[in-house]
């Protein structure tokens, strides 16, 4: 995919920034309001410990209830205490000491001093010796602690009244909200911010590209993936299966249920895997066979990203259509054979009817034309009804074409069957197993005087099973070379043979069979081929 580094980074940026800025004002200003709640009702409930603490330490002092006791100030200490008490206390407007007899002893406006109280008077005996109250003053509004003053032995001497005006509560509660609200504006600022540069790094992370657009770009990347008739599996650099396309799961035969675990998997090579993985090479051609016994071709290729190797990708092609060309192919080919072996054939037995025509023979010219053709007919026949292969159908029928033309009396033997609901094997294998086996059974007696030139063939296909026999009446195999006969070069027609044998071993053992073989010298040799299809059982046959 072509990194698209020329976009500007738009709609994306702004559906995060406004997604985080709407996420990030809401929960900030519910985030205020709450707190802003809990720090109101916690500056109200300090508000009024400290008037209570204030007019409680008043209420105690010593100093002060002797002075009351003279219903007059006359130590100035006691007014200096109070000036300086006030003075350090900013939440406090108002400290105001009234005497029993309703004068003001101490105020902290001096003009008040020795004046009559005319402000509420205090209930103690229904409210008790101290409590808080709102009231209104000459000031406005304001929060009141009104506390009784008694002497050592109890007597009531006046009481204690500590103010803070409304006012400056207020002003504590706007002081408080500001400061949430820029301490809010903070954070919106940072998380704008902080999104902005998320979405500068999806949208990297992207290719430039938005997210509707990259998912419509992968879709289509997965309907592609998917319309390939070849199998596709992506592996990355670790051996991790990361893919895999419908048609891997019909060529490996897992359905739709797949697992990716290359473990499960055994027709891919973990060996050429790593060497794609290190050398970064593809490795093109690989013949395998799956556990449902079909061909595949597999293609491994190296994948890169800038230069980097970043994983491995593996095509497996279904090898079935190929098969069934090179199989037809292979019938056409053979056929071919058996035109030319039987134009051969033919021209010789013209030559004999032409003979017995100008012998005035035109009887026994006729009862030679009805029985060569009806032999031929019968074997042809014989063979196209017992044989549903045609590729092995038409290999019979050239080589039979092949022994006229030698001379050699070529035969199907009796109950010969090959039945494809039986067995399933790769057409060329079961051509180069019977054709090198009859090929060689024919240059045996061609190659030997024996005057009793005879081949027969035998095919049977049971359930998971298949059997080969070819017998012939040639001059056998020398005892010298029997122990090594299947070995590669090992032969008895001289230089540049032996190998048709040694491939029809390897096909053999790969099919999970056996091939043995009894020969007398002098009198013939019979081969004889097991080859075990997925179902078939070696101890059953």
């Amino acid at each position: 995919m072509k990194k698209n580094t020329g976009r500007p980074i738009t709609k994306i940026q702004n559906d995060i920034l406004g997604a985080m800025i709407i996420l990030t004002v809401v929960m900030t200003v519910l985030t205020i309001i709450v707190s802003v709640c809990i720090e109101l009702r916690s500056e109200k409930s300090n508000i009024d410990n400290n008037l209570q603490n204030i007019a409680y330490t008043i209420t105690e002092s010593s100093a002060i209830k002797n002075e009351m006791q003279n219903e007059r100030f006359e130590d100035p200490s006691c007014t200096d205490y109070l000036d300086s008490l006030k003075s350090s206390l900013s939440n406090v407007d108002v400290i105001s000491i009234v005497s029993s007899s309703g004068t003001r002893l101490y105020h902290t406006n001096k003009d008040l001093v020795g004046t009559t109280y005319d402000g509420t008077v205090p209930d103690f005996e229904q409210n008790g010796n101290m409590y808080i109250t709102n009231d209104t003053g000459p000031s406005g509004a304001q929060r009141r602690v009104y506390a009784a003053i008694y002497s050592d032995n109890g007597e009531f001497l006046g009481f204690v009244l500590v103010v803070i005006l409304n006012q400056n509560i207020n002003r504590m509660i706007l002081r408080t909200i500001l400061t949430y609200l820029f301490l809010g504006l903070v954070v919106i600022v940072i998380s704008a911010y902080i999104s902005t540069k998320i979405a500068h790094k999806i949208k990297h992370k992207l290719w430039g590209y938005e997210p509707d657009a990259f998912s419509a770009m992968y879709s289509v990347r997965n309907n592609v993936l998917e319309s390939f008739e070849e199998g596709v599996i992506a592996i990355d650099y670790d051996e991790k299966m990361l893919f895999m396309n419908k048609a891997a799961c019909n060529i490996l035969g897992t359905g739709d249920d797949y697992s990716l675990n290359l473990k499960d998997y055994p027709v891919l090579s973990r060996k050429l895997i790593r060497k794609v993985l290190s050398e970064n090479t593809r490795i093109l051609g690989e013949q395998a066979r799956t556990s449902e016994n079909a061909d595949v071709l597999i293609n491994y290729y190296p994948v890169n990203e800038n230069g980097r190797l970043i994983g491995a990708l593996c095509v497996l092609i279904d090898r079935t259509e190929y098969t069934k060309i090179a199989e037809d192919l292979s019938g056409v080919k053979f056929l071919v054979e058996s035109m030319r072996a039987n134009n051969h054939d033919f021209i010789n037995k013209l030559h004999v009817i032409l003979g017995l025509i100008q012998m005035g023979e035109s009887s026994k010219a006729a009862e030679y034309i009805s029985n060569i053709t009806s032999i031929q007919q019968e074997t042809i026949s014989n063979i196209m009804r017992n044989i549903e292969d045609p590729s092995l159908a038409a290999l019979l029928i050239g080589k039979y074409s092949r022994a006229s033309e030698l001379n050699i009396s070529f035969s199907l033997e009796e109950g010969s069957h090959y039945t494809r609901d039986d067995v399933s094997f790769n057409a060329n294998d079961l051509i180069t197993v019977t054709g090198n086996l009859i090929e060689n059974a024919f240059e045996a007696i061609d190659s030997s005087d024996t005057d009793t030139k005879e081949v027969s063939v035998g095919i049977f296909t049971e359930p998971g099973a298949l059997i080969i026999r070819v017998d012939d009446s040639g001059p056998g195999i020398p005892e010298k070379i029997q122990a090594k006969l299947f070995d590669n070069g090992v032969t008895t027609k001289g230089s540049e043979h032996g190998t048709g044998l040694f491939q029809v071993d390897q096909i053999v053992k790969r099919c999970n069979g056996t091939i043995t073989f009894d020969t007398v010298e002098g009198e013939g040799t019979l081969f004889t081929v097991t080859m075990l299809s997925k179902t078939g059982d070696k101890d059953n046959v």
